[in-house]
């Protein structure tokens, strides 16, 4: 029995998210002893938890790329799904526990897994706004995903990850294109330590606890006054005009 016959009856929603070229062969059979990760969410209120993503790489099984010259050469394969997160009874807490040691024919290896939240639809914050991803990447090898998900560099780290974030509301006003935005504001992740992307070694659980002030509304919008940078409104009213397209964490985490 593979991988995902294994899994159907506590993870039933299961998709095909990329291929290798070719025939390969994109079975998963991890053995009896396979190491494994558990990905633990605490979904807050309001917030909506997308299918986790996963992206297997194998050495056995080759693919081809091509450089700017249209040359071919081999890389490791790709095999990449997307799986629901199953209820639970009575909990907020979603719970996935996948393989590292993918197996089957290719030997398929864990590469990097994205967990990612939003908004939920009928969340009174989101009325006219398009809704922005928030994301945590986990790298169990080089990266697999690319730098595109606002992540930021990856942080090296070791055993088991228990990750509290504090997000803030954040709603951006582009008048260029007339469009309102809204995400969940945890730090700048161009900075190491509000980064949400990190190369593991030795993981075996992953719990993530995003603390949602959805009552402190942080507002981003064009300085019109001066014409140049932004004009950031914090929850208790003060204002900021600044060159910088981020507000400032520390202070919302002061007025938390």
């Amino acid at each position: 029995m593979n991988f995902l016959n294994k899994t159907a009856l506590l993870m039933p929603t299961v998709f095909l998210l990329s291929a290798c070229y070719g025939k390969t062969d994109q079975t998963l059979s991890p053995p009896e002893n396979a190491r494994r990760v558990t990905i633990a969410v605490r979904v807050p209120e309001g917030i909506t938890l997308l299918p986790l993503q996963m992206l297997y790489r194998s050495e056995r099984c080759k693919t081809k790329s091509y450089n700017s010259s249209n040359e071919a050469y081999e890389i490791r394969g790709y095999n990449g799904f997307m799986q629901a997160f199953p209820p639970q009874e009575n909990s907020d807490i979603r719970q996935q526990r996948i393989a590292i040691d993918g197996g089957g024919p290719c030997q398929w290896q864990l590469n990097s897994i994205k967990v990612s939240f939003k908004f939920s639809n009928d969340n009174p914050l989101v009325q006219g706004k398009k809704i922005i991803t928030t994301n945590y990447i986990f790298d169990f090898d080089d990266y697999g995903f690319s730098d595109g998900y606002a992540t930021g560099e990856a942080q090296i780290s070791s055993g088991n990850l228990e990750l509290k974030t504090d997000f803030f509301p954040m709603v951006i006003i582009n008048q260029m294109f007339n469009q309102i935005s809204i995400e969940m504001f945890g730090g700048d992740t161009n900075y190491d330590r509000w980064s949400r992307r990190y190369k593991l070694q030795d993981t075996q659980k992953i719990a993530i606890e995003p603390i949602l002030h959805s009552q402190k509304e942080v507002l981003l919008q064009g300085d019109e006054e001066r014409g140049v940078g932004m004009m950031i409104t914090y929850p208790n009213g003060s204002i900021e005009h600044v060159r910088k397209i981020k507000p400032d964490y520390e202070k919302l985490l002061s007025m938390k």
